[in-house]
């Protein structure tokens, strides 16, 4: 009846739809509603999704297609058809692909990664939900966001990391309740509880059940999410051995699946009725569900739950005592293995399959005794691979260590050799310039002294003796601060240009201006390199003040693609370079900025002015 009132609904609606002329965008808007109600009524999804896909693809439109596809294939994993449901999906992301649309291929993607996972395809899964994460990066869907989480707390906890899954399983559900999305909080909710339930944390999945279960109840309808919640609470029940109140939770949430044709649920949810009766010792209910479990699996090629059931089957019949069905049942349970790639043995069905083949032949015991053997020949390996990957990161460890320790060594002798370069500068600087001056003085007292009646050039003399100790003061001053490690930043080289122009071309009533350019502060210099920038600078203002006749000079420093400039520009008297022969000072300059892979350069004209230019690299 429920279906038979849908598809008239859907005929009237149709109408409407023709008389009005806006099929194309009403057809997905109808789409998009029909999948919210995969859920609950997959066969009417399911219905509509074939009527609206006829008329699309008649009609030639592509981005119609693409949704009743993706409606299809979600009403048939409902319905527990994987194969075509696969099939439906990803026609429907690649129509979407190719129309461009992002938002509906990333969600076909998480569809996807959820339909793999369901049917214990986990390499798969993994693959698409990689994809729809990194496309979620680039948006701001906490919806989507949200579904991520959650599809990667499940194969966390597939993959048997359990409490790596739990914080995903929470962040999605808190994505979930800051958008008011109380369904699919649900959806998170049971992944967490399941991850519970694996840990034996019993108190915490009661807890986090009674807070979904206050959620749910809030909301009309929402059947499905209901029966799962039951199926929840059964879990819990049967953890803590309530075997009674878990049937009856589990019956619950069998029925609604039945009344809704949710094969795949309804399988499941055998599986759980029956291995209940198992441990309540009720052994013909509990054969008889799980028969129909299996069943309902293997019509659907549900690997994961078909081999559920065989391994529930097999342990009913050990505790039967009825060795043959148990050993067939079992022997089905480890070709499934094989089909899912699982490697975990199980102690109880190794020593069921040991009574029954005692119990055959006594032929078929060295059979497992060549199988034990195998096994710890492969565990063998496993160990000799561990140790020889221990030794070789040891190694690597070792190598890694005698390389820093060589860079280490390198690196003090090449400070070594730069200690020692300036310690060969300072003793030259002091031998030839401290050397010079301070001879010079002896020389010029020993005259005094010698012709102590000349006091015209006793005054001369003395004025020289004062000349070279100040100029011999201010060199050492210089040096001092050159090698003073408080002066290492280039901004302090800037401070002491400053004080110096201030100190010469103020006494002598000629402004000055200082302009800098550029990011000055992280500018790296040599010990070298800073002395003799600041030397050239020096020699320019010094020129310029005692040679130019000028009443304004202008500084400009600047600093840009690693090179440094300095411009000292007055508007003095100026001169023909043609004709002035260079003296010691501006040799001086030039040599002192080859020697920092730089250059110097002089311009002047006569009543123009002078501009001394020099340019250098940094260190950066």
């Amino acid at each position: 009846m429920r279906l038979l009132f849908l598809l008239i609904a859907f005929l009237f609606f149709q109408f409407a739809l023709f008389s009005q002329g806006s099929i194309d965008s009403v057809l997905i808007h109808r789409e998009q509603a029909a999948f919210r109600f995969t859920n609950t009524n997959p066969d009417s999804a399911l219905k509509i999704a074939e009527i609206d896909l006829t008329q699309s693809l008649s009609a030639g439109k592509k981005r119609e297609a693409a949704y009743c596809y993706k409606t299809k294939a979600w009403a048939l994993f409902r319905l527990g058809n994987i194969d075509s449901c696969l099939a439906n999906l990803n026609t429907s992301t690649n129509l979407f692909l190719q129309l461009g649309e992002k938002v509906e291929t990333m969600y076909n993607y998480l569809n996807l990664a959820n339909v793999y996972s369901t049917a214990s395809r986990f390499d798969e899964s993994a693959a698409y939900l990689i994809k729809a994460d990194s496309m979620a990066q680039r948006s701001n869907d906490t919806k989507l966001q949200a579904g991520i989480k959650r599809q990667m707390g499940v194969l966390y906890r597939e993959q048997g990391q359990l409490e790596k899954a739990i914080p995903y399983f929470k962040e999605s559900m808190q994505q979930y309740l800051n958008i008011k999305d109380t369904l699919h909080v649900w959806d998170a909710g049971s992944g967490l509880s399941t991850t519970y339930i694996k840990l034996n944390w019993n108190d915490s999945n009661i807890a986090l059940l009674n807070r979904c279960a206050s959620l749910l109840n809030a909301v009309t309808g929402a059947n499905y999410q209901k029966a799962m919640l039951d199926e929840k609470f059964g879990d819990a029940y049967y953890a803590v051995t309530s075997f009674n109140k878990a049937l009856d939770y589990y019956k619950g949430a069998y029925t609604i699946f039945a009344e809704d044709n949710n094969s795949s649920d309804m399988a499941y949810e055998a599986i759980n009725i029956g291995k209940t009766y198992k441990e309540a010792k009720k052994y013909p209910e509990a054969e008889k569900y799980l028969l129909r479990a299996y069943q309902l699996s293997d019509s659907m090629h549900m690997l994961h739950y078909i081999h559920d059931a065989a391994h529930e089957l097999s342990n009913l019949y050990k505790a039967t005592g009825d060795w043959q069905n148990g050993f067939k049942w079992l022997a089905i349970t480890n070709k499934l293995n094989d089909s899912l790639n699982l490697n975990e043995q199980n102690e109880k069905t190794a020593e069921l399959q040991a009574r029954y083949e005692a119990e055959k032949k006594d032929k078929e015991i060295s059979l497992l005794q060549k199988d034990a053997e195998l096994n710890r020949l492969t565990i063998q390996k496993q160990k000799t691979f561990k140790y020889g990957t221990v030794i070789v990161m040891a190694l690597l460890a070792l190598i890694a260590f005698l390389v820093v320790n060589r860079y280490r060594a390198v690196h003090k002798a090449q400070q070594q050799v730069e200690i020692e370069k300036l310690r060969n500068n300072i003793a030259r600087d002091l031998h030839d310039d401290m050397g010079s001056v301070l001879s010079s003085i002896n020389i010029i007292s020993k005259v005094v002294m010698e012709n102590p009646g000349e006091k015209d050039n006793i005054k001369e003399h003395l004025k020289r003796i004062n000349e070279n100790s100040n100029y011999m003061l201010e060199s050492m001053s210089d040096m001092v601060w050159a090698i003073n490690p408080a002066n290492d930043s280039f901004m302090k080289v800037i401070f002491k240009i400053k004080e110096f122009a201030g100190d010469i071309l103020e006494p002598l009533n000629i402004q000055w201006e200082f302009l800098q350019s550029g990011n000055l502060e992280n500018i790296q210099l040599s010990l070298k390199s800073r002395k003799d920038i600041y030397l050239v600078f020096k020699e320019a203002i010094n020129n310029a003040a005692k040679y130019s006749r000028c009443s304004r000079v202008i500084i400009n420093i600047g600093y840009q693609s690693n090179q440094i400039t300095l411009q000292v520009k007055d508007n003095g008297a100026g001169f023909d370079t043609n004709i002035v022969k260079e003296g010691n000072g501006l040799k001086n300059m030039k040599q002192r900025a080859a020697e920092m892979n730089g250059s110097a350069s002089i311009i002047s004209v006569p009543g123009q002015g002078t501009t001394v230019l020099v340019s250098i690299k940094s260190h950066d």
